[in-house]
């Protein structure tokens, strides 16, 4: 029994799972802004309180029962939380709404973790299984998606050896949701609900444009995207246009010799059938299609709407999928952080392990980007702001960018500048050393700490349009004949907003007696 005595400086949100004994009403969790607990025991208090007020209360699944018994824990070694729930819990059949679930739940626990801890995947167990367990099946999807995978890298490698061209070059970028037939109700259906002004299958698509646009012009390669675009239509069967309608309806247009992509639930009597084909759609489209890798773009959402920011999701054991969703978080929070108003944009730090069929599926590389929460009314007014979505794709393209050309995702700073004399009158080159890896053309902005001559010195700007590779060459000058010194604080600005810190160098001018 715990003992209020003994719980030593508790911060009150520790005391949620002990209020009982205490004798007051505790406080729903999402009310509460929680800090770091003093120990283990008093994390595993709260991600237990939050999985049972979740789990209490979530709209359940064909063939699922409450879970009766609910607990959860943290192993901060491994940075993973483990959900322990009664057997009754594994719903009649896996799909895209048990995964949802699973998100839902996820992001509850996350809201608890994420202001002191990077949780990287949350694992559950029924009745002391892992779903695979009741679900064989799944695991197959993905050891035969990992198979081929493996072998597709195996050859790629060979054609590279041998001097052939070693893949595609294509880009696949998949604007999740969109509308879909319900059986059970013998409607068209959104697969998702409208929150704080946004649609997150209707405004997917305006990113995946984004997204397309700056890979094309900086990446130089082709997009494929499975949903139609703009302008191509109605779609005949449901009286929507073209560009609402979910992938799979489009990916039947364009492949109608191909019901493996897009028919993967044929003869199946499920009302949700063609929402589960959809989600099947796009990695199947995208192996067929010999993809380089493929980002699933999406909006998050959280139950009691206090969860904020951009995550990556990817694959558990994948770790090129982990390597590109690192760098693209990495690209994200700088683009998004440089851009005015979103200074601090939330962005998470390394990417969440989640076991997803849109990644589960893919044979290549392949991550869910959830840029924002659109159930949060700020995140939502972001992710409906175009400066944002441009910044965020952007970051989105320099991450895959960066992961391909097997660079790190370095933050930019200036190393060093170094010092130099100039005559009189005259100009001399000096060497700019960078890190990071810049967007061009850039600036470059020196401004006088210093002078010997003061009202002498006076700050400039110059910039460099042909990209480089650190160092830069700059030419410095001195107007006059007299001698004097310059201590210059510059800082670096590329294309897209990103600044370095400054940094001090010094500048000497001769004298011409």
């Amino acid at each position: 029994m715990i003992k209020c005595s003994g719980l030593n400086r508790l911060f009150s949100a520790s005391m949620l799972a002990v209020g009982a004994c205490c004798g007051f009403a505790p406080t729903p969790l999402h009310a509460i802004e929680v800090l770091a607990p003093e120990s283990n025991m008093e994390l595993d208090m709260l991600l237990t309180r939050a999985a049972s007020d979740l789990v209490g209360r979530i709209e359940l699944l064909e063939g699922q029962a409450r879970s009766r018994h609910v607990s959860a824990s943290v192993d901060l070694s491994q940075k993973v939380i483990t959900v322990n729930l009664d057997r009754g819990f594994i719903p009649q059949d896996y799909g895209p709404a048990f995964e949802d679930q699973r998100s839902i739940i996820n992001n509850a626990l996350l809201s608890v973790t994420d202001r002191f801890l990077h949780v990287s995947q949350v694992k559950y167990l029924y009745g002391g299984f892992d779903v695979y367990h009741y679900f064989p099946e799944v695991k197959q999807e993905d050891d035969a998606a990992r198979k081929a995978g493996e072998r597709i890298r195996r050859e790629k490698q060979e054609r590279e050896r041998s001097g052939q061209v070693a893949g595609s070059g294509v880009a696949f970028v998949a604007a999740g949701h969109g509308y879909y037939f319900d059986h059970k109700d013998r409607a068209w259906k959104t697969q998702r609900d409208p929150h704080n002004g946004v649609m997150e299958g209707m405004l997917t698509p305006t990113y995946a444009a984004e997204l397309k646009s700056v890979i094309e012009l900086r990446s130089q390669m082709p997009v494929i995207r499975p949903r139609v675009q703009d302008g191509m239509g109605t779609h005949p069967e449901s009286g929507q246009e073209w560009w609402r309608m979910a992938a799979r309806y489009s990916v039947a247009a364009q492949y109608p010799g191909n019901p493996e992509i897009w028919n993967t639930h044929e003869g199946s009597a499920a009302s949700d059938r063609e929402y589960k084909e959809d989600i099947n759609t796009r990695p199947l489209l995208a192996n067929h299609l010999g993809a380089e890798f493929a980002i699933h773009l999406h909006s998050n959402a959280d139950d009691h709407g206090t969860a904020r920011g951009a995550r990556v999701i990817v694959q558990p054991g994948r770790p090129s999928d982990a390597a590109l969703g690192a760098s693209v978080l990495c690209a994200m929070k700088e683009l998004i952080q440089s851009t005015p108003g979103y200074e601090s944009f939330v962005v998470a730090p390394a990417p969440h392990s989640e076991d997803k069929g849109e990644n589960r599926l893919a044979t290549m590389p392949s991550i869910i980007v959830e840029t924002a929460f659109h159930t949060h009314p700020e995140d939502a007014a972001a992710l409906l702001d175009p400066v944002f979505r441009a910044a965020s794709m952007k970051g989105v393209e320099k991450g895959h960018r960066l992961f391909r050309d097997g660079k790190d995702c370095t933050p930019l700073a200036l190393s060093k500048i170094d010092r130099v004399t100039v005559p009189a009158n005259g100009a001399a080159e000096t060497s700019v050393r960078f890190e990071g890896h810049p967007q061009f053309p850039v600036t470059l902005t020196f401004t006088p700490v210093y002078c010997t001559q003061p009202g002498a010195c006076r700050a400039e700007v110059k910039t460099i349009t042909e990209a480089s590779a650190s160092p830069i060459k700059v030419q410095m000058s001195c107007e006059g004949s007299g001698y004097g010194m310059v201590n210059w604080s510059t800082v670096m600005r590329d294309a897209d907003g990103v600044s370095s810190g400054p940094v001090e160098h010094w500048m000497t001018c001769e004298s011409s007696s």
